[in-house]
């Protein structure tokens, strides 16, 4: 009797390690092994990084109460300088500003991102228009403390670019059926 008993258990084990070795990961904890400070609990090491991250976020010049309206600025260069080179093409929103938490490393911090009204239009950027549009939006992009530096897309018919500063802020254009400008600031102090 004690031989299928063993026999049973012995199965129920192999099962239970091959069904849960499958929830284990390999990974480590970011305060697991040699990357734990010693003698301090996670929420000790998550505490200080938010108190460092917060500090950061204090030594940024300016707070959404500057930047915000600066890049709303920005964004009417931007539709002015395409409404000149795409002669028709009138603005338009449905949608409200909006505001979000902010991303990794400043998601515990008291900081935000704001998301300006973002615009459209029924009219696409013509493709003979496009590399003249982008220069206008880089040029723009640049003067306000971007790095100028856009990963595009041009598949034909739709094409777009993504411009960013160094603080996270970042500009998106979309042009396919029709055209799209969406600006987010980065991630600072109210």
């Amino acid at each position: 009797m004690t031989r299928p008993r063993n026999a049973c258990t012995a199965t129920a084990a192999i099962l239970a390690a091959v069904f849960l070795g499958g929830c284990m990961s390999n990974t480590p904890e970011p305060y697991e092994g040699e990357h734990r400070p010693r003698e301090k609990a996670d929420s000790e090491i998550v505490a200080e990084q938010t108190a460092l991250r917060f500090e950061e976020l204090k030594q940024r010049v300016g707070r959404q109460s500057t930047v915000e309206p600066a890049f709303e600025r920005m964004q009417e260069d931007i539709k002015e300088a395409i409404s000149a080179l795409v002669p028709g093409l009138e603005w338009s929103t449905t949608r409200t500003r909006g505001e979000s938490p902010c991303d990794e490393p400043y998601s515990n911090t008291p900081g935000l991102n704001v998301t300006l009204v973002p615009f459209s239009s029924d009219a696409p950027i013509p493709a003979d228009r496009w590399r003249a549009v982008l220069e206008a939006v880089n040029s723009i992009a640049v003067a306000n403390g971007f790095d100028g530096v856009g990963q595009g897309r041009d598949g034909g018919t739709r094409r777009s670019v993504s411009l960013r500063d160094p603080d996270g802020g970042q500009i998106l254009l979309g042009a396919g059926g029709r055209t799209a400008l969406m600006i987010t600031t980065g991630c600072y102090l109210r």
